[in-house]
């Protein structure tokens, strides 16, 4: 029998299609770590965030004003501007995972691709199956950073040790939660419950549509089941069905506990600031 008549483990097209997708992924991952960490604004960069955001906090916090200080101000903007590079790459990072997966199922489905074949297929799966949930997570953790990147700054408070002014600036902090809301409070406090809200009620948003995805997708991969002759699809249909419908679970008790966070954000920010968040 002649070679050329036996059928390819994967066709050529395909194959370069999966190879161009991985290494896109890849790429991907790598200005994820890479680029973000490269920006700076005004001075300030992921090298001395930490130090001008808190000097920064405590001019505000001594100002009485509402607006931002220029130190403040210049710190929250970049840290703005980290987060939404960050989403912007996480999207397209996830987008590529997801034509990766695409590729691979339509592949790995084609009865013309044997066993060696299939195994040519487990580095990019697997490299898909990992790199999913991670640009999701991303995606979601970097758009709440991006909307409310005051509020996802404020553990830098408590990180680490507190000296000098910031001491005295965390003492009245703690001392005007306690007394919250009856109690007089400075309009930095004000800024902080209002921010730490909108970000638990983002993170709350996105965690609902992320349950409500995850539940088309369970009953797209039923509904692909019942009509699905070969078993080894159906198997593979099956473990995706029970993933899906688990994770969907795990994130609507996320979507759950940052709506009560959100709206009980002076409690949630008396435990940030007493050791917890």
């Amino acid at each position: 029998m002649n070679s050329f008549d036996s059928p390819p483990r994967l066709t050529t097209s395909p194959r370069r299609q999966i190879g161009v997708l991985s290494a896109v992924t890849a790429v991907l991952l790598a200005a994820f770590f890479v680029v973000p960490g490269s920006l700076s604004h005004q001075g300030v960069d992921t090298g001395n965030l930490s130090a001008t955001f808190r000097s920064g906090m405590v001019g505000y916090w001594e100002s009485g004003s509402q607006d931002f200080p220029r130190q403040l101000e210049a710190t929250v903007a970049f840290w703005f501007r980290f987060h939404l590079v960050k989403a912007g790459v996480s999207a397209l990072l996830l987008a590529a995972t997801v034509a990766l997966g695409v590729a691979l199922w339509r592949q790995w489905r084609r009865p013309a691709v044997d066993r060696p074949g299939r195994v040519l297929l487990a580095p990019p799966a697997l490299l898909a199956t990992l790199l999913g949930p991670f640009a999701l997570v991303a995606l979601v953790a970097n758009v709440q950073g991006a909307t409310a990147p005051f509020a996802s700054l404020l553990p830098l408070l408590t990180n680490g040790g507190a000296d000098g002014e910031l001491t005295t600036t965390l003492a009245q902090i703690r001392q005007q939660l306690a007394d919250h809301p009856a109690g007089p409070h400075t309009p930095a406090l004000t800024a902080m419950v209002n921010d730490l809200a909108l970000y638990h009620a983002v993170l709350a948003a996105m965690a609902a549509l992320v349950t409500v995805a995850l539940a088309a997708i369970a009953i797209a991969q039923w509904r692909q089941h019942r009509t699905t002759p070969d078993a080894r699809s159906r198997r593979a249909l099956k473990l995706g069905i029970t993933m899906s419908v688990l994770l969907s679970g795990v994130v609507l008790v996320v979507a759950f506990a940052n709506t009560t966070t959100a709206t009980h954000s002076p409690e949630a920010l008396a435990g940030l600031f007493n050791g917890g968040w």
